[in-house]
This record gives structure tokens, sequence and C-alpha cells, in this order.
């Protein structure tokens, strides 16, 4: 099912658990690495010199990452340098060349979820994405993938990570939590729309387990994205 995946790299490291993870979780896909010149840095003069020395990073960013998805056996490798505002690029790059996933990588100070911070790329990228997000911080040791989450509210905005969820689940056998997410005692709601969630995970042939919580959705990915 995944059969492009997009890593965007600016070349400090960063990116190696996002390349570890990829790589051994979808060694069979098209691996796409960018790099972005940030041609709409805010407060930076755009001197010829600034310029040649960013390009200059952006393609060593390249070509760290190209080696180390040869290092995991990917050789396939496609890459590209962009200009522009990063966020805004990446999404673009996505849409023109068929990508089914963004890997990026997010902050982390310590090994808890609750200190993952989205820098400003990662967060508009996801805002502005229609494509699926992968974001990583640490290197993840858990593979193959056997179980996913997913977070509802059963309004359309959550139809597409509904249907996206369910249909990678059966690409790679992997078991479903849904987790419903309600600001009031809807508890009624919240059991149609883990029943109707059941059923099309059915006719794929994978099984969900349901929860229901009484929390706003957009409170917990408020939290989740802030660092709460």
């Amino acid at each position: 099912m995944i059969k492009r995946i997009l890593i965007p790299t600016d070349g400090y490291g960063l990116e190696d658990h996002v390349i570890s993870y990829v790589a051994r979780a979808f060694p069979f896909a098209e691996f796409h690495v960018v790099s972005i010149v940030n041609t709409y840095e805010r407060g930076v003069q755009m001197t010829t010199l600034l310029y040649d020395e960013m390009k200059k990073a952006a393609e060593e960013a390249i070509y760290e990452a190209e080696e180390k998805l040869k290092n995991f056996g990917i050789h396939d490798v496609k890459i590209a340098l962009l200009e522009g505002l990063p966020s805004r690029e990446i999404v673009r790059y996505a849409k023109a060349h068929d990508i089914a996933l963004i890997a990026m990588r997010v902050y982390s100070r310590k090994h808890t979820a609750s200190a993952h911070r989205l820098g400003s790329t990662v967060r508009n990228v996801l805002k502005r994405s229609r494509i699926p997000v992968l974001t990583v911080a640490d290197e993840v040791t858990k593979l193959p993938i056997k179980r996913a989450v997913l977070l509802t509210d059963g309004t359309m905005k959550t139809k597409m990570a509904e249907n996206f969820a369910i249909l990678f689940s059966s690409s790679y056998n992997v078991e479903i939590e849904a987790v419903y997410f309600s600001p009031t005692n809807d508890e009624e709601n919240g059991k149609r729309v883990i029943k109707n969630l059941e059923w099309k995970a059915d006719h794929w042939g994978v099984k969900i387990k349901g929860k229901i919580i009484r929390k706003d959705l957009n409170e917990i990915l408020h939290e989740i994205s802030s660092g709460i």
C-alpha cells in the first residue's frame, strides 16, 4: 500500500530515526529525499554567499540521507533540492510525485510522548497536507507493525484518517484500537461511530477494538502538538 515515501531532511542528523524506521517498516517502497533552501527565512538577508552556503548544506543533507537509506538496503532513492517555504514545497512535491506517506521528525527532550514538540515546518505540513504524515522523535524498535491507534470524534474531518487506517491495517495485517473522543456524555453516538468503524473494517478483514473517552479530540491534538 505504501508505494512512495517522502523524507525531508535538513542535514542535522535528526532524521536518522525516521530513516531507520521507514526503511525497516516499508522496505519495498520507493523513497524520495528532499532538502529545501528556505528562501523565506524571516529576518535573514538572502545574500549570494548565504544562499550558496544554504544550498551546499542542503545538497550534503540529501546525499547523507541517501547513503543512510542505502545502508538499509534501499537503493531506489529519488532526490531533489528545492527552494522556497519548506512546508509548502514539501506538500507540493508530495502531490506532484504521488507520495503515499510523508515521514518527518519531531523534537524530543526526553523519552516521553508529552515531550515531543512539533517544529513549525512539521506543524504546517500537517495543516496543509491531505497525504498522511508520519512523525518520529526517537528510535523505534517495535517492528513489524502490529497495532495502530485511531483517534476519531466521528466527524467528517476524521473520515479520511479512519479510511486510511483501515486500508493501512488491511495491507499490513495490523489490528486497530479505535478511540472515540467526545466532549460531552454522548456515549450513544460513540457506540454508533465505533460500530460503523467495525462494519467498514470487517469488509477489509481488519479487527477493531473500540474505546470511548469523554474528551474533545481537538483538545487532545492541541496537547500533543504543544507538548503538554
